[in-house]
């Protein structure tokens, strides 16, 4: 699998990059919808529109009320009226009967006229304030008329009869006229409780709706501001977990979206700082032990130096002009096999002192395969190592690199301990760790491959973040390789795997190499 990534010039000023507060904005001002106030707004127009509904239908129901006392009052007057008008038919229906049997007819006839000129003008008041009124005078009068042609006791009895008809028939509308007076009564009392109650329902599911939406909001509100306290009180104790859950899109959302990424954000910088002390704690680890090892290389280089001189004049004596020794007892002696140990050791004391010798803060050219072979000959010591077969295929023509030494050692120290690690549970097969490199158009790669068991995709993904770990407590703290990412990052760099469970993990890391360009590459291999 071949993975490459091409970047500007890391001898080139780096940008300086996009605020995070500014980053979090985005994603912010998708999610906002409704603010507070905004909200407070639609509950206000929505009580306003609610009490003018109400108010809508309190005047329409008044107005059918007013209607319906109209035409009570209407039915009074009628009422009072039709009195009259009765009254008034008695009245000359009465003066008929007296004047019936009168010696003195035409004084009799007066009498009973002058009475039916007050019906007429009662019952022409009528007809003219209820024109819906259709009692007529018409048989009344053409009575009349005949008794007043002749004052006969006949034409007087039906003049009677016409008078007393007309007088039921006012006092059959009368009573009509207050039957349907006592309907509508009750009609009305029924609608003006009816409307009361209506009103009153209405006004009270109002308020009963609008103190529900306020309680929820306000108890929800209340639940979001109590979680934003908890857990800024959390984040104070050095809480860094999960984010709160966010179910609204108002300003409490947004800040409860801040506060969220404000964590995401400490947590960050907190392991960046983590991982800048381990580099710093790393770099004076390293500075005691060039110390310690200058002092052990001076104290043991003396004598070691005198073993080596003592050997090589034995050797010297032992092959003298006559090629023997002179001491009898000295025939069976090895000065050799002595030297050869001497300088063993000398060569051991002075890898040590190289690789620990203080190494510069500042980035330099170096070379990348005499970083690889100084480390992994201090690792070929470690007791791990013994049950490993290290190999080193670095390509000859690999040109320097721009970096700082001591990280550069960190880092390739770094992911040959992760290597065997991995292949500390490997039993049945040769464990073996294989360090290649190779340069390509101008482009450096390293890879560090070992054959052990793999990662799986959720490792994999979770491998270069800091404190995570698969290794049991006590043996790793999960910043091997977020320090080897952030070196990477910082050497303009990146680092890489490649691993599937069964089939071995590739660690790679690409550094800056070339005076002018410097991109980033990496090459895996499994």
């Amino acid at each position: 699998m071949i993975i490459e990534e091409n970047n500007k010039s890391a001898l080139q000023p780096e940008l300086p990059e996009r605020p995070e507060s500014d980053a979090a904005d985005m994603p912010l001002a998708k999610r906002f919808h409704l603010s507070v106030r905004v909200k407070s707004l639609i509950v206000l127009s929505t009580l306003i529109l609610y009490t003018c509904i109400i108010a809508v239908f309190g005047f329409y129901e008044k107005n059918q009320l007013m209607r319906d006392f109209e035409k009570i009052e209407r039915s009074l007057e009628l009422d009072g009226m039709l009195k009259d008008v009765d009254a008034a038919a008695f009245h000359t229906v009465m003066g008929v009967f007296i004047n019936i049997d009168s010696f003195d007819r035409n004084a009799g006839l007066q009498r009973i006229l002058v009475h039916m000129q007050s019906l007429r003008a009662k019952q022409q008041g009528l007809k003219d304030k209820f024109p819906e009124v259709d009692i007529d005078l018409a048989d009344v009068n053409q009575s009349l008329e005949a008794a007043t042609a002749d004052a006969s006791k006949e034409n007087m009895n039906k003049l009677i009869v016409q008078l007393v008809k007309i007088k039921n028939d006012f006092t059959n509308l009368a009573e009509r006229t207050r039957s349907e007076r006592a309907r509508m009564s009750d009609q009305y009392r029924t609608k003006t409780d009816s409307v009361a109650m209506t009103m009153l329902i209405l006004g009270m599911f109002g308020l009963v709706l609008l103190g529900t939406i306020a309680g929820l909001f306000f108890k929800q509100l209340t639940e979001d501001l109590k979680l934003l306290q908890r857990r800024a009180l959390e984040i104070v104790n050095g809480y860094r977990g999960e984010p709160m859950p966010v179910r609204r899109h108002d300003e409490v959302g947004q800040l409860m979206h801040a506060v969220n990424g404000m964590v995401s954000v400490l947590d960050r910088r907190e392991k960046e700082l983590l991982l800048e002390r381990q580099k710093y704690f790393h770099q004076e680890k390293m500075a005691a032990i060039g110390a310690l090892a200058a002092g052990v290389a001076h104290e043991i280089g003396n004598p070691i130096a005198a073993i080596c001189g003592i050997a090589q004049d034995m050797a010297e004596q032992q092959t003298h002009e006559l090629g023997s020794c002179s001491n009898e007892n000295c025939g069976a002696c090895r000065p050799d096999l002595i030297l050869q140990q001497a300088q063993r050791l000398a060569a051991i004391t002075r890898e040590i002192s190289e690789f620990a010798s203080p190494q510069p803060l500042e980035s330099q050219f170096l070379s990348l395969n005499a970083q690889l072979r100084s480390s992994s000959s201090l690792l070929r010591y470690d007791k791990r190592s013994q049950s490993m077969d290290l190999r080193l295929k670095l390509d000859p023509q690999l040109p320097a690199v721009y970096g700082v030494g001591d990280q550069i050692t960190q880092l390739i120290m770094n992911l040959l301990i992760n290597a065997m690690d991995a292949l500390e549970s490997v039993v049945d097969r040769p464990r073996i760790i294989t360090i290649s490199t190779a340069a390509e158009e101008g482009r450096v790669c390293l890879t560090v491959a070992d054959n052990g068991p793999g990662m799986d995709e959720d490792v994999r993904q979770k491998a270069f973040d800091a404190f995570y770990t698969t290794k049991p407590a006590g043996k790793g703290t999960g910043l091997g390789l977020s320090l080897c990412h952030s070196i990477m990052e910082k050497h303009g760099g990146s680092i890489e795997i490649d691993s599937a469970p069964g089939t071995g993990i590739a660690r790679s890391i690409s550094t800056a190499t070339c005076l002018d360009t410097v991109p980033k590459y990496s090459r895996l291999t499994c």
